[in-house]
């Protein structure tokens, strides 16, 4: 899945009417501080996630579109404020009270409305999914296909499982051309990876458990977890009865995060652990939990370390690696280079891989690593973040280079006379 595009009307302190294109591959948020480089960050992935349950006190109104093989995605969503009546304080009684009366502006009212039109290809067909204060809706082709009242806030649901939700009740045929969608979107939550140590610390506090309901197993709190590890839990569970930790080494399964950072920090050997925090007997209505999740790891010489004894860097690369194996296909890293020393950058990078990456840095050793193919590439994958004065105030500005400027960075870049750091900075870029 790819987000090609993102129209901001209205959004805290953004320009309305900015307007986003994005590459496929990597973009780069540029910008000096107080330009809104987290804030663009921080609104990404609230896209992606599809989920403004945390925007419900608050207007904004956005546009997005996003494709994956055979279907086209338009999101509309918006929580515009309706000012209440005005209320009046004191009684009437006499003229005293009168001359203390004051108004009184009653608690802001928001109309929200989430809105996603999927157009499907071979064969053409359209879906559309529509959530406001009057219910949820699904209209199949122009035809009326699920409609219901909801009893909770249109916001309290991400995009995702409002999708998810119609799904259930529209015509199978159409249903089963939503499969990839609804099995992509499901663990779908690239939150900001921090400059600091947030993920690093968020690692130990994940909770994962699973339930037997009807002779099938429900995983619960999936979206922090590396793709692979609910399988490989529910493989060890029924393979052997739990004890109080279960150890995962890092040569457990080919390409797993462990492995690649062993690889890359120079120990010998590391495993992680998975402590067991509930179990129940796991048949019909029993339960597993899993947390506290730990690193141990061994230098060449023999040396242990736990993960409290890691390096700034090195949390922050296991971290990195973790977030890349929780989410399949996007990264959004805010100043990805922090910590790290060249080879580690180049390798978060690498690891990047086809994912679509949305980055910020203030440090050029992470454009010694990148490079474009053209001027288009250039437009596509910059993303400037400024301040500008519009009818007397000052807004978050987001654009992308003119042709003109990328065409000028593109012939610098070729002459190869300068590192890139310092053309984008000559530039104004940077």
């Amino acid at each position: 899945m790819k987000l090609t595009k993102l129209q901001i009307h209205k959004y805290r302190g953004v320009a309305p009417g900015t307007e986003l294109l994005f590459s496929p591959s990597l973009n780069l948020v540029l910008g000096n501080n107080g330009t809104g480089r987290t804030t663009l960050l921080e609104l990404l992935s609230i896209v992606l996630c599809s989920d403004f349950s945390g925007l419900g006190q608050e207007e904004f109104s956005l546009e997005y579109d996003l494709e994956l093989p055979g279907m086209d995605i338009h999101v509309t969503a918006r929580n515009e404020r309706r000012t209440g009546p005005v209320q009046l304080e004191g009684g009437l009684g006499d003229n005293a009270a009168l001359s203390r009366l004051r108004a009184k502006e009653a608690p802001p009212v928001f109309e929200p409305l989430i809105e996603a039109a999927l157009r499907l290809e071979a064969p053409d067909s359209q879906v559309v999914v529509r959530a406001n204060a009057s219910g949820l809706f699904c209209e199949v082709d122009g035809q009326s296909a699920y409609a219901r009242r909801m009893q909770w806030s249109v916001l309290d649901r991400s995009v995702w499982t409002l999708i998810f939700m119609v799904a259930q009740f529209i015509a199978p045929e159409v249903k089963d051309r939503l499969k990839e969608l609804l099995r992509r979107t499901f663990l779908l939550g690239p939150s900001r990876f921090d400059e600091a140590l947030g993920m690093f610390e968020h690692i130990g506090t994940i909770r994962y458990a699973m339930e037997m309901r009807a002779g099938e197993v429900f995983p619960l709190g999936l979206m922090a977890l590396p793709t692979w590890m609910p399988g490989w839990l529910r493989a060890r569970v029924e393979r052997e009865s739990p004890g109080t930790v279960i150890e995962f080494p890092h040569h457990e399964l080919e390409g797993n995060f462990l492995g690649r950072f062993v690889s890359l920090a120079g120990f010998a050997s590391g495993k992680l652990r998975v402590e067991v925090l509930e179990k129940r007997t796991f048949e019909d209505g029993g339960r597993l939990g899993f947390g506290q999740f730990g690193f141990q790891f061994t230098r060449k010489d023999g040396t242990e370390l736990t993960q409290a004894q890691l390096g700034h860097g090195q949390k922050r690369l296991l971290s990195f690696l973790y977030y890349l194996d929780v989410n399949e296909d996007f990264a959004v890293a805010d100043e990805l280079a922090n910590g790290l020393q060249p080879r580690w950058v180049e390798a978060c990078l690498r690891e990047i891989g086809g994912r679509q990456a949305f980055l910020t840095s203030q440090n050029p050793l992470l454009f010694e690593y990148i490079s474009f193919a053209s001027t288009g590439d250039i437009r596509a994958s910059l993303i400037h973040c400024d301040i500008g004065l519009r009818a007397g105030r000052e807004w978050l500005v987001w654009t992308h280079p003119t042709g003109e400027s990328a065409e000028r960075l593109y012939e610098a870049i070729r002459a190869r006379q300068r590192p890139l750091g310092e053309l984008l900075r000559a530039h104004g870029l940077w």
